[in-house]
């Protein structure tokens, strides 16, 4: 299948657009808000989206499908990261999750406490499929990234 630059760029762009879209939909219309990581795995879908746009509009190159490709593997990792606190398979960023050292002073663990945001990133507020929207945002990031990388190679073997 033929696959132009601009498609990909489109294609790549949509789908983050999606996801981000989705993210913020499930914030204001099913009122589930997000931890301090769902935040952190939104910013990188913005650069994707602006990485696109730049591409469509000004940057007619190529290795625009690598940026995006980036991107998306950064979102992906934290998606994953995110994933392993979500199940218990590591402990998470203090502040983010009820983990708290037992040897930890008074006044430490009142900081930890008063720091800590009400959104819990180790607690799964939705799932489909009994994967989370961390684990989902990762997987579609993941797919986002082979999808780019693939398209450049393609792309650029096309054009030797």
């Amino acid at each position: 299948m033929e696959i132009s630059f601009r498609q990909a760029l489109l294609f790549s762009g949509l789908i983050s657009f999606s996801v981000l879209a989705s993210a913020i939909s499930f914030e204001f219309f099913f009122d589930l808000a997000p931890c301090k990581l769902c935040i952190w795995q939104r910013w990188p879908h913005v650069i994707i989206i602006a990485i696109m746009l730049l591409g469509l509009s000004i940057l007619n190159k190529t290795w625009i499908l690598l940026l995006i490709s980036l991107s998306a593997i950064v979102t992906g990792i934290i998606g994953f990261y995110h994933t392993g606190i979500e199940q218990g398979w590591w402990s998470g960023p203090l502040g983010c999750s009820n983990q708290f050292e037992s040897e930890t002073d008074i006044s430490t663990l009142t900081t930890l406490l008063l720091e800590t945001p009400v959104v819990k990133c180790d607690e799964i507020v939705w799932s489909l499929f009994n994967i989370s929207m961390a684990g989902w945002n990762s997987l579609v990031s993941f797919f986002i990234a082979i999808f780019s990388f693939f398209s450049w190679v393609h792309i650029i073997n096309k054009n030797k």
